[in-house]
C-alpha cells in the first residue's frame, strides 16, 4: 500500500527536489580572489578601478558587483594591468580604446557623450515646462465676452430675481 503510494508520487517527489536544488546557491564557478598588489598605491588604483569600471555584460553593476563570468575576466585583466604599472588613466584608455565609452560609469563630456550627460537635464526641463505651462492655463480665468442681448437678458433675469426676492 504504502509502495504504491510512492510509485504514484515519485514523479512529483523528483520534480520538487529537481526544483529545490536548482535554487540552491551554487559555488562550484566562483572565481578565486586575486593576490594582492606590491604596493598599497596599485591597490587603491585596481579598487578604484573595479569599482568605476561598468560591467559589459550585467546592468547597472560595477566590475566589483558583477558575477559575470566577462566582468571576472575584466577584473582579471585590470589586475594585470596595474601589476604591469599602468596608471588609473592607462587602464582607462585601455578599457575605453576596446570597449567604448559605455564601459566608464561616469564617461568624460565630450561631443559623443553629449546625449548621456545632456538628455536627463533637457528632459527635466521639458517636463518642468510642460507642468509651468499647465499650472499656468489652470489658473487664468477666462472671461466672456457677453454681446448686448446676452448682457440684456442676463439683466433681464437679475431683475426678476430681485422682484421675486422683494415679494
Amino acid at each position: 500500500m504504502i509502495q504504491s503510494i510512492l510509485i504514484n508520487r515519485l514523479p512529483k517527489i523528483f520534480l520538487v527536489s529537481v526544483l529545490a536544488v536548482s535554487i540552491l546557491p551554487f559555488d562550484g564557478f566562483a572565481d578565486e580572489p586575486l593576490p594582492e598588489l606590491p604596493t598599497i598605491e596599485q591597490q587603491r588604483t585596481y579598487d578604484r578601478l573595479i569599482r568605476e569600471l561598468r560591467c559589459l555584460v550585467c546592468k547597472n553593476q560595477n566590475l566589483l558587483d558583477s558575477n559575470a563570468e566577462l566582468a571576472a575576466d575584466l577584473r582579471k585583466k585590470t589586475h594585470e594591468l596595474v601589476v604591469e604599472g599602468k596608471n588609473y588613466q592607462e587602464v582607462v584608455e585601455y578599457m575605453t580604446d576596446r570597449f567604448g565609452t559605455f564601459v566608464m560609469y561616469r564617461p568624460p563630456l565630450k561631443t559623443s557623450t553629449f546625449a548621456l550627460w545632456g538628455l536627463p537635464f533637457l528632459g527635466f526641463v521639458l517636463i518642468l515646462t510642460v507642468i509651468i505651462h499647465r499650472i499656468r492655463k489652470r489658473s487664468q480665468i477666462h472671461l466672456l465676452e457677453l454681446g448686448d442681448n446676452d448682457r440684456q437678458a442676463a439683466d433681464d433675469l437679475l431683475e426678476k430675481r430681485k422682484r421675486d426676492s422683494s415679494s
